[in-house]
């Protein structure tokens, strides 16, 4: 990519010489000592930076074979993939700035998507590219439309049908950290844009609250969840569904004054939304994970051991959560029984979770065979692990909640 000072409409964007560079294979075996399950730790590098996808976010591809990173490695967020049979990471971009972010691999076209910077100041992303795996080519999609100049920008997601993506614009503002942004009602708006580049937004909705997560359902094109971010019990209500088809926006799981939910996605249905949250005091005692239809129908939920977490399932009959303490530092295995209960969570792998360790953010392959999180096990930089779900899951230790003792 180049980047010039005469117009914006001559900007252009090309990949340098280290896209598609090879890096030798990290890859690390071992077996988990505390729970018996086979792990792979995929990056081991001093120094990088190395993250699978936000977990409500899917980064297999190539049939499996292959999983989707984010790395600094030389000074800018760049995107890598690695195939899980050799451990090799081959670099997809090279772009004098940093990457933000990745969407799942649209199925049709073989791209990912991601939002970009020419002049690479923060948050001030005005373009949001494509970049084919295939050929590591790369192309604006669509720009950050006018009258939004002290916006940030982003790409969210790609609906089902794989024609359109999600992105969405934030009013900046002066606020800090959670609490502080959230006070300031910062203008926000979500759009579709067509894949294909028209350059031509459709608003979904906007409003005087400040908009996160916003998660197209993998299967049906016309639904998708945003949230009101900020503290999750300051909060109206966490989590929102909009219909396309109708237009309609609705609160999902509305909470009270007692309750507080969050960290949604969608299961593989498309059609169920899951989430973590507490009652009454906000501690592990009061947590819980639950699902509920996009409807807000047949809501189904169960006591968790932990509270700063993230949960992940791809059915209703299994999930997973991240570990959130020195008492819990574990992902932990949930099943569902024959009476539709879930059993005593069983320990699937440990995690280096110490004051300043990073959130494994826990999420299932597509076949439910392994799943991956992050962790700083050897030190202070994140790595990507993968863990092996046995197929008895018997095989692994149950977990005893010290909170229940």
């Amino acid at each position: 990519m180049t980047s010039d000072s005469t117009s914006d409409d001559e900007r252009e964007l090309s990949q340098g010489p280290k896209a598609g560079r090879h890096w030798t294979p990290e890859l690390e075996e071992y077996i988990d000592p505390g729970t018996g399950a086979r792990v792979r730790q995929l990056t081991t590098q001093p120094g990088a930076q190395d993250h699978h996808l936000y977990f409500t976010t899917g980064g297999w591809y190539d049939d499996g074979r292959r999983l989707l990173l984010r790395s600094v490695r030389e000074g800018e967020w760049d995107l890598f993939s690695i195939d899980l049979e050799t451990g090799q990471l081959t670099q997809l971009t090279d772009l004098p700035q940093d990457v933000s972010g990745s969407t799942r691999v649209n199925e049709r076209t073989g791209e990912v998507y991601f939002a970009y910077s020419f002049e690479g100041e923060a948050y001030d992303n005005d373009v949001i590219v494509g970049l084919d795996l295939h050929t590591l080519a790369v192309r604006p999609v669509v720009e950050k439309p006018e009258g939004y100049d002290d916006y940030n920008f982003g790409v969210d997601d790609v609906l089902a049908d794989d024609e359109r993506l999600l992105v969405s614009v934030g009013e900046r503002t002066d606020g800090e950290g959670h609490a502080g942004i959230h006070e300031t009602y910062p203008q926000s708006a979500i759009f579709t844009a067509e894949i294909e580049g028209d350059d031509d937004l459709e608003l979904v909705h906007g409003e005087e609250y400040w908009i996160s997560h916003v998660n197209a359902s993998p299967t049906r094109p016309e639904l998708l969840t945003y949230c009101h971010e900020g503290p999750w019990d300051h909060v109206d209500n966490r989590i929102h569904v909009a219909n396309l088809e109708t237009g309609e926006t609705y609160r999902l799981r509305e909470t009270d004054e007692e309750t507080a939910v969050g960290h949604e996605y969608w299961l593989a249905d498309g059609e169920y939304v899951g989430y973590h949250g507490w009652r009454g005091e906000r501690t592990p005692e009061d947590s819980f994970h639950g699902t509920v239809r996009y409807d807000d129908t047949d809501r189904l939920e169960t006591k968790i051991p932990v509270r700063r977490t993230h949960c992940h399932s791809n059915t209703r009959e299994r999930f997973v959560c991240d570990g959130d303490d020195t008492k819990a530092q574990y992902l932990l295995l949930y099943e569902r029984d024959e009476d539709g209960e879930y059993r005593q969570p069983r320990k699937l792998a440990s995690h280096a979770w110490g004051e300043d360790s990073p959130h494994p953010h826990s999420r299932f392959s597509p076949d439910g065979s392994t799943v991956v999180f992050g962790a700083d096990r050897a030190g202070p930089d994140n790595d990507v692990f993968l863990v092996d779900v046995p197929d008895d899951v018997t095989t692994l230790p149950l977990y005893h909640d010290p909170n229940a003792e």
